[in-house]
């Protein structure tokens, strides 16, 4: 099916990012408030069966894949329910997660038999009381567990690490040898501001150049591998001895917008077209004032053809800076 989810640059939307809550138990600097969180009302979150119909309706339009995000996705009671009527949804290819793996592995195997295909699990620091310093809660034995028993179960796994300089870019090597270790491809994260504390700055920036120099002054040489999806946010690279994969998400440095596919569906029913889009387009009161799925179709195609270029015309005009978007609300 051809995709009718097309924007002015001629990039077709294929991957849905959907949120199903603001709300989460960790405290990430780089992502939520430390404190005054807004939350959502329980009345403004769409519910599965709204969620539903839209990925439906989004599916129908061209979407092959889609992310279950939060928040947390897992603090949303009965999440592998939506996931299992998600997994019937004609045209979806395959169905994410993307987790801080903290109530992970007491849910695994009910997750595994709804039909979730992969599971993206946040680390981003081995030592305990920087883990605490970062996500604001201690549970680094259960992230661990989450990641042990996604990988025995079969799940596709892969580890998101947000490196902070000062924080925790002393660690990109031992990251990498976790990589290398388990067979779990690591991905290395630019800091965005998208952080609902205010913090984020141009010079907490660890970049992608300076992870790589770190990697080969510590493990070896790597190089891009050469068969990867052109599409993905992360770029991935191997080893000189053929052991081990790691990728690189470089927003900041090197902006990927030309090849951006993904779009996002929040908790609170707005569509994004682009991850520092703000506010989007609030698809929920159209959909709860009665609108058929072809008036919310054309809706979304006309949302979508007004996609922005995306971060590189914020970094083109230094229009950079904290809070552009808080990533807590949108998913990441």
């Amino acid at each position: 099916m051809k995709s009718k989810l097309i924007d002015n640059y001629g990039r077709i939307a294929k991957k849905l990012r959907v949120s199903v809550t603001d709300r989460c138990n960790m405290r990430c600097g780089y992502c939520m408030p430390k404190n005054n969180t807004k939350w959502f009302d329980s009345t403004e979150v769409l519910s599965f069966e709204e969620i539903i119909r839209l990925s439906s309706i989004f599916a129908n339009l061209g979407v092959e894949k889609i992310r279950i995000t939060g928040g947390e996705p897992l603090v949303r009671p009965l999440i592998e329910n939506l996931i299992k009527s998600i997994a019937k949804i004609p045209h979806i290819k395959s169905i994410g997660l993307t987790t801080n793996g903290l109530l992970f592995s007491d849910k695994v195997k009910k997750l595994k038999s709804s039909g979730l295909n992969s599971v993206n699990i946040s680390l981003d620091s081995f030592k305990e009381d920087r883990f605490k310093m970062m996500t604001g809660t201690n549970g680094l034995g259960k992230v661990i567990s989450s990641i042990q028993k996604a990988r025995d179960v079969g799940f596709d796994v892969k580890i998101n690490t947000v490196v902070v300089r000062g924080w925790n870019d002393d660690e990109v090597v031992e990251f990498a040898n976790f990589a290398r270790h388990t067979g779990i491809t690591v991905r290395f994260i630019e800091f965005m501001p998208l952080d609902g504390t205010g913090i984020w700055r141009s010079d907490l920036v660890f970049s992608k150049k300076e992870m790589i120099e770190k990697l080969e002054s510590g493990i070896g040489e790597v190089s891009p591998v050469l068969e990867q999806e052109i599409s993905a946010p992360a770029k991935l690279y191997s080893f000189s001895d053929g052991i081990g994969t790691v990728g690189f998400i470089p927003s900041v440095t090197e902006p990927f917008c030309n090849q951006c596919d993904r779009i996002r569906l929040t908790s609170d029913g707005r569509f994004l077209t682009c991850l520092f889009e703000n506010p989007g387009y609030d698809i929920k009161s159209y959909l709860r004032r009665g609108a058929s799925d072809e008036e919310l179709s054309q809706c979304l195609i006309h949302c979508m053809a007004m996609k922005q270029e995306g971060i590189v015309s914020l970094i083109r005009i230094n229009g950079l800076k904290p809070k552009l978007n808080l990533m807590h609300t949108i998913g990441g």
